[in-house]
């Protein structure tokens, strides 16, 4: 069946959709629970079709989402175990990224997960995903200049905000 190491890019994968660790977990099990009703021999098919069904549900969840906003009250502080020495770093990346994710859409943060983290080729993700190769290209190129572009703008805010 699938291993620790698939369970864990799978949750990675959750978390790359939601960026919520609750949500994650929660596609993660909604994933496992239909798959092991179908339950694919191959541990590659099964993973696809995992990755496959916890896709779908956050397609789901977010058109629900889109139709009926919901606040959240709850904090969603998540301790971390983190040399002081290197705090001040650790904020400044984790500030960098969050501005980067801010501005992608649920479909982009897909995208750059499966590409930069997991490392899935052109080719792979438009076997995954049904769309030709050049459009896949198409769209790791905009994601990228658009990437770029972002933290681009927010470096010379940064600097025109420091010689003030």
């Amino acid at each position: 069946m699938l291993d620790r190491d698939m369970l864990q890019r799978l949750y990675r994968y959750g978390y790359s959709l939601t960026r919520d660790e609750h949500r994650a977990y929660d596609l993660l099990q909604d994933g496992i629970e239909v798959a092991l009703r179908k339950s694919p021999q191959n541990p590659q098919a099964m993973l696809r079709y995992v990755r496959t069904i916890m896709r779908n549900r956050f397609i789901d969840e977010y058109r629900r989402e889109q139709r009926h906003p919901t606040l959240s009250l709850e904090e969603h502080d998540c301790p971390v175990d983190i040399d002081p020495r290197v705090l001040e770093e650790v904020v400044i990346a984790q500030q960098d990224l969050d501005v980067v994710i801010a501005v992608l859409e649920p479909m982009e943060r897909e995208l750059l997960f499966l590409w930069a983290v997991e490392g899935y080729t052109a080719q792979e993700l438009a076997d995954q995903t049904g769309a030709p190769r050049g459009t896949v290209l198409a769209r790791l190129h905009r994601l990228r200049s658009k990437i770029l572009q972002r933290v681009g703008s927010d470096m010379r805010a940064v600097g025109e905000g420091g010689r003030q």
